[in-house]
């Protein structure tokens, strides 16, 4: 009996052990300080320090310098061949306003991609037109 509450008991321990760091590794807080005015979804950001957080699986919230809670946004997987060198940020163009399309972390072959407004989208398109900012990691990063 000793040897059976034992082997729960490790078994346990294992389990949670691998979901922890499960956690760390899919959680994602990037500081990044954005040199224009900017969108994300339907809301509007003047220029400034921002930090950019992981929520759940495939969710973002946008936080200012003070911490203090702006948007969230869903996304969606985007995938690159070779681990990113930097974690970065990249904006698309359409009428001379930027929108946050997608964050990627440092180290990482998985990104996030974010919906862009439908008019927007369908330049981004025809028109490869951005900006990318680098970000620095703040903690762990998702892969």
């Amino acid at each position: 009996m000793k040897r059976i509450t034992a082997n729960i008991t490790s078994l346990m321990i294992v389990v949670l052990l691998l979901t922890a760091a499960s956690y760390a590794q899919q959680h994602l807080t990037l500081k990044v300080d954005v040199p224009f005015e900017f969108s994300v979804g339907k809301k509007a950001f003047p220029a400034g320090e921002y930090v950019v957080v992981q929520v759940a699986p495939h969710t973002l919230a946008l936080r200012d310098s003070n911490d203090k809670f702006l948007t969230t946004v869903m996304t969606a997987p985007a995938l690159s061949l070779t681990p990113r060198p930097a974690s970065k940020l990249k904006f698309e163009l359409k009428d001379g306003r930027y929108a946050l399309s997608e964050v990627w972390a440092e180290g990482s072959t998985s990104g996030y991609r974010l919906s862009l407004p439908k008019q927007q989208d369908a330049l981004a398109q025809n028109h490869s037109t951005g900006a990318e900012v680098q970000a620095s990691t703040l903690s762990s990063t998702g892969k």
